[in-house]
């Protein structure tokens, strides 16, 4: 079954079982970014074909609603891609010596770790940066999980 099948038959069964309608967000946010935005289309498109043949004017502007916003959302995911790759881009031919790499990623991971048992606010925030930091020592073989047990 292709993805547009598959999207629609998981939207339809959503919108048949109504007390699913936060089920349903979450599995759309699960979804790989980009094809979030086609979901979204093909929910509007659902619910503007349930209000055309129920009558039921809610349906159609809950429609209009999605329909609105959906542009800019994937112009925000698409500028978000774009960004990530121009910054990789920065970085390709370049060397990097290990030994600098090492320091700023012993910094890093000083800071982060302070951060996270200081400010309870922040601590989610810190944790996302905690993992890419870990996936980067990893990447250039210097990963020890004993740098982290404050933390994991």
């Amino acid at each position: 079954m292709n993805k547009p099948a598959k999207y629609r038959e998981q939207l339809l069964y959503f919108l048949e079982n109504e007390e699913n309608y936060q089920e349903m967000l979450d599995w759309i946010e699960e979804l790989p970014e980009l094809d979030q935005p086609d979901v979204l289309r093909l929910l509007a498109t659902l619910l503007k074909e349930r209000g055309e043949n129920t009558g039921e004017k809610d349906w159609i502007e809950i429609s209009n609603q999605i329909a609105e916003n959906i542009d800019q959302y994937e112009e925000e995911i698409l500028d978000k891609k774009l960004d990530k790759e121009l910054f990789i881009m920065q970085f390709e031919g370049v060397e990097f010596e290990l030994e600098k790499i090492e320091l700023f990623l012993i910094e890093t991971r000083e800071e982060i770790i302070k951060k996270m048992g200081s400010n309870p606010e922040t601590y989610k925030e810190m944790r996302k940066l905690a993992k890419l930091a870990i996936n980067t020592e990893k990447s250039f073989g210097i990963y020890d999980p004993s740098n982290w047990i404050e933390i994991l």
